[in-house]
């Protein structure tokens, strides 16, 4: 192994949306004996960069979904943006028919001004027609998204500067009929790529934006063979890179469409399976060292 590419939300981050200081320690534990560790989320460089700098941990990020690659210096290695007339067609739809979405690009996470509106009429129907469901739950997966770093509302879409490069839009909606609706939507559509990053979304990108992609481009920027790189996470939207690395992980809380693609599955992301997955593969890496 010479390269280790790890996914965020589900999987290194805990269930407080932390980097746990086993998971950070035997990150920096590999880096010290040469092996490469990169960052693969969905969310943009600079907030995977806000949750690298409290665990006190320097990586590449692979972000937005593979849609940007930042070297550890946070230079922009490359990027696959969305172009802006069909992102607005798709930002059209969305409006029109009443959903929250998020526009991911190189300056901000822009949202609209009523976002916080609509997700709450979602969440009084939802808790109205299934009272026993916790309206704490419903808050704090509201809340995930409002903490991100860069955060912006904006009255319209169509104020998102004309020389923003767009990286994906996020669609976020607690009506699973509605969101049925628009996953089926995307699903093939022409010219756009559309992930799931958790139960309450979907996302949708450039075609050749993925996280394997941009796994493989990063592999080729450091010399590393695709053989060579283990990938690790939890969600629909880490597949790419879990077939295409030499070796993919599930995290113990991954459903079991994720595990089946994968050759091995660590503890869940609450019991530091990062840091437990890591730690075995040094060791054999080590003990095959020594014969």
């Amino acid at each position: 192994m010479k390269l280790f590419a790890i996914d965020m939300d589900g999987t290194l981050l805990n269930e407080e949306g932390k980097i746990s200081k086993v998971n950070a320690e035997a990150i920096r534990q590999a880096q010290q004996q040469g092996v490469q560790v990169t960052i693969a989320t969905g969310r943009a460089a600079y907030d995977a960069w806000t949750k690298l700098e409290e665990a006190e941990l320097v990586t590449p990020v692979i972000g937005a979904n593979g849609a940007t690659v930042h070297d550890v210096h946070r230079r922009q290695l490359t990027s696959t943006p969305m172009g802006r007339s069909e992102t607005f067609e798709v930002l059209s739809w969305l409006h029109d028919n009443d959903f929250y979405y998020e526009v991911m690009t190189d300056r901000a996470i822009y949202s609209p001004q009523n976002g916080h509106q609509l997700l709450a009429v979602e969440m009084d129907r939802l808790l109205s027609s299934n009272p026993d469901i916790s309206l704490d739950t419903l808050l704090h997966a509201a809340e995930k998204q409002y903490e991100q770093t860069g955060h912006t509302r904006i009255a319209s879409y169509e104020d998102i500067p004309l020389n923003a490069e767009i990286y994906n839009v996020l669609c976020f909606s607690f009506d699973q009929a509605k969101l049925d609706w628009g996953r089926e939507r995307y699903r093939g559509f022409q010219g756009l790529n559309m992930v799931i990053s958790s139960d309450r979304n979907f996302e949708v990108e450039h075609r050749d934006a993925s996280k394997g992609n941009a796994l493989r481009y990063l592999a080729n920027h450091l010399s590393i063979p695709m053989q060579e790189a283990v990938a690790i996470g939890d969600s629909y939207n880490d597949i790419s890179m879990l077939t295409m690395a030499g070796t993919g992980i599930a995290m113990g809380n991954a459903k079991d469409d994720i595990k089946a693609v994968c050759s091995e599955v660590t503890l869940t992301n609450a019991e530091d399976g990062v840091a437990h997955a890591l730690l075995n593969i040094l060791k054999t890496v080590e003990a095959d060292s020594v014969k």
